[in-house]
Order: structure tokens, then sequence, then C-alpha cells
């Protein structure tokens, strides 16, 4: 079941895409693995130092980590609004696209200092790494894309947070819970 995002939703990962192109080299970001990571590790470095979330937009299982759900509905409105432009480019003989900043998102309230912050972090991380090396960080460290078998389905990323014994501690906590839930009910 797909989750249902608000307007304002869409708007606040909108405006996080831009502000992840403007703060990259040349105000571009090369590719979409290296867009949908930037955009997974501003959301970890978001909530390593702010409390609540980025934006509540959801990050999926995709074959190369963790990926941005419904990325095509973003960008077609960040486009036609003016505030992105896609423009074909190569790494090497590989055709891709560079994501442009080259506007604002409209009826957004302005990031706060620790969301730019968050993402200038996010940004200067995955900025010297090879789009494959990305993915394999993830593929290593990301508990939740490790744990999800299904593509396209959502991940609770901020798992990925956690060290082995908090997570243990989660993961025994969390079966409890069930227990209880299940002699209370019968099943």
């Amino acid at each position: 079941m797909e989750r249902i995002v608000s307007p304002c939703d869409i708007k606040r990962a909108q405006q996080v895409l831009v502000e992840i192109a403007r703060q990259s080299a040349g105000n571009a970001i090369v590719g979409k693995t290296r867009l949908f990571k930037t955009f997974y590790f501003a959301h970890l470095f978001y909530a390593t130092s702010s409390p609540g979330y980025l934006t509540e937009w959801p990050i999926v299982r995709m074959p190369n980590g963790p990926g941005i759900d419904r990325f095509d509905l973003l960008l077609s409105g960040l486009v036609d609004e003016g505030a992105i432009r896609c423009e074909s480019t190569r790494i090497g003989p590989y055709p891709t696209t560079r994501y442009l900043a080259v506007g604002e998102v409209k009826d957004c309230r302005p990031l706060s200092p620790e969301e730019v912050r968050a993402i200038s972090d996010a940004v200067a991380f995955t900025a010297e790494k090879p789009a494959e090396g990305l993915s394999e960080l993830t593929h290593e460290f990301s508990r939740s894309w490790n744990a999800s078998d299904k593509m396209g389905e959502e991940l609770n990323i901020y798992q990925d947070l956690l060290d082995d014994e908090a997570y243990t501690e989660l993961e025994e906590r969390v079966t409890q819970v069930s227990d209880e839930v299940d002699n209370l009910f019968g099943s």
C-alpha cells in the first residue's frame, strides 16, 4: 500500500533536491544515483543533529541502495516550476543526467540553517565518491536496505543510525511487544 503524502511533503522534498543541486559543484549534481544517495544521507545527517525529520518523503529500496520514491513526480514538478533543469551529459562514455538548480521551489517555507547544514554535509560526503562507491557503502551499512527484500518498499532509514547494541535492543523490544500483542488478542 502506497503511503499518502501531502502537497507540503512534495514541496519540502523538492526543496531539498534543489538545495542539493545548488550546493553541488556548478549548481548541479550529476547522475540519479548520486542524487538519490545525497538525499538519503542528508536525512541521516539531519537526524543526527536535529529533532524531527528533514522531509517526510519516502525513501525506498532500489537496486543500487536507498532511493527517492516517485522521483519522477518530484522532478517533473521541479522542471515545470522552473526550479531544476535537466541536461544530458556523460560520465566517461556513459550517458547520464545533470540536475541543475536554476530557480526556487514556490510556496514553501525556507529551509532552516540546520536543514541547509545537513544538506551541505551530505553534499560534501558524497562529492568525491563515485556513484558505485556510494551504492556499495549503503549496501554494506544500511540496515534498512539490507532488511528489505522487495523493490520499492519504504525503508525506515533511521535504524541505519543505530549502533549494533542499540539495534539489538530495539529488535528485542519489538519482538517482546509483538509477543504481548499476540498474547493479548490470542493470536
